[in-house]
């Protein structure tokens, strides 16, 4: 038997070179849902610790390799969530909620709440789970879609049932190619305002290079800090989580 480092390295590397992990947002060999069949049973209901360990231990014993942003760079995330402090966050890339238990437990509003998009529908079903076992059902809303798919309903959550006009977090941790995109149309639809945080994780490996040229050439709209890092769950290689503040 292989030992778990080594098998979570050919893990890793099934992943980044299957299509349905670019073109569904899963893997394609059960991964994801075996891994919320793990938390079910092994992670203590209501205790949001308790969900994110159990992930990052199984990842290290079973030698799988996930698309979260994991326990090496979690506590650059969790440190601009408490900075920052939202009524109102939004995750683009839910994956297996695991982001977004990390958020909305550090969310310290009593009625702050993170709406999390994700484009494919079994992941929406797995993140919805992880979010109800942590007990943070109430604080996390998981919309299925892209981002411009989903827009008229967050603009609807936004404005019309929170009464608010902007968000004040924005985690980015989906399609690499779309960074961009998706952060400029947040801003042509009047979301951010001064003062909202944009975090884009993964900057530094796989990387979005029109996104990092965007902050490169805009530091007056947008005030950018670079942390250093490992890769999720792979020592090896180095990545750059952004934290980029809206002027």
């Amino acid at each position: 038997m292989l030992p778990p480092s080594v098998s979570k390295t050919l893990s890793f590397l099934r992943a980044m070179t299957s299509p349905s992990t670019f073109f569904r947002g899963q893997v394609g060999d059960g991964r994801e849902q075996r891994l919320l069949e793990h938390v079910v049973a092994e992670a203590e209901p209501g205790n949001p610790k308790s969900v994110l360990d159990v992930i990052d231990r199984y990842t290290a014993s079973k030698g799988t390799w996930f698309m979260n942003i994991g326990d090496d760079k979690g506590p650059i995330l969790d440190s601009v969530v408490e900075r920052s402090n939202p009524r109102l966050a939004l995750e683009l890339g839910a994956y297996c909620g695991y982001s977004a238990v990390r958020i909305a437990s550090r969310m310290k509003d009593p009625n702050g709440l993170l709406i999390s998009i994700e484009m494919n529908p079994q992941n929406v079903q797995i993140a919805r789970k992880m979010v109800e076992i942590a007990g943070l059902s109430d604080r996390v809303r998981v919309l299925e879609g892209t981002l411009e798919s989903c827009l008229a309903e967050l603009k609807s959550i936004i404005r019309d049932e929170l009464q608010l006009s902007a968000i004040d977090l924005v985690f980015i941790d989906h399609n690499k190619n779309v960074y961009l995109k998706d952060y400029l149309q947040l801003k042509e639809e009047g979301l951010l305002k001064s003062g909202s945080v944009i975090v884009a994780d993964n900057m530094g490996f796989p990387g979005s290079p029109s996104f990092w040229r965007y902050l490169k050439k805009n530091a007056q709209e947008l005030h950018t800090v670079e942390h250093r890092c490992k890769f999720e769950y792979i020592g090896w290689i180095s990545d750059i989580v952004t934290v980029s503040t809206c002027v």
